[in-house]
């Protein structure tokens, strides 16, 4: 197991290859059939198929145009650069780095920490101004390891006793 380990900021999966095929042919699908209605809609006289065809042109339009505008968007995501890893939090045996305010905590100073529901919040009761909460979801540290094995880290280092709490998810049931 780790002893020290460096948190990034999560990158934004991109869309894969397989998904841009699949809105493409969507596209095409949907292309195709606005042609076939267009068509049938030139050479119908009757006026009730006439105007459900009117509707179901609308319709295929609009989901034509969603379709294409995903397709756009995948596209741009997959061609975007790869952005550069961004370092958040460093835990080592001396202690915590935090990256984002550029303060170091030692271990012996750290009062308090907790771990609820994936953000972790570090007290620091001699210097109030070092508290930081920071929400494990932004981070990578998941790809690597499980909740419990983060707090399992930390606790390699902190002796004292660190708080995991997960709420429970609501079924909505209001009652």
């Amino acid at each position: 197991m780790k002893t020290e380990i460096t948190l990034y900021k999560s990158r934004q999966r991109k869309p894969g290859y397989v998904t841009i095929i699949f809105f493409m042919f969507i596209s095409l699908a949907l292309l195709a059939a606005l042609c076939a209605l267009i068509y049938l809609l030139l050479t119908r006289s009757d006026f009730f198929k006439f105007l459900i065809s009117i509707i179901v042109l609308a319709l295929i339009s609009v989901f034509f145009y969603s379709s294409v505008k995903i397709l756009i968007r995948c596209i741009k995501e997959q061609r975007t650069p790869e952005e550069e890893a961004v370092e958040i939090l460093s835990i080592t045996k001396t202690g915590i780095f935090n990256h984002k305010t550029k303060q170091q905590l030692i271990w012996d100073e750290i009062s308090e920490i907790q771990i609820v529901d994936a953000i972790i919040s570090v007290t620091v009761d001699l210097y109030p101004e070092k508290d930081f909460q920071l929400h494990l979801g932004d981070t990578d540290v998941y790809t690597d390891m499980t909740r419990d094995d983060f707090a399992e880290l930390l606790q390699g280092h902190y002796k004292k006793e660190i708080y995991t709490y997960n709420s429970p998810l609501s079924c909505g049931c209001g009652g």
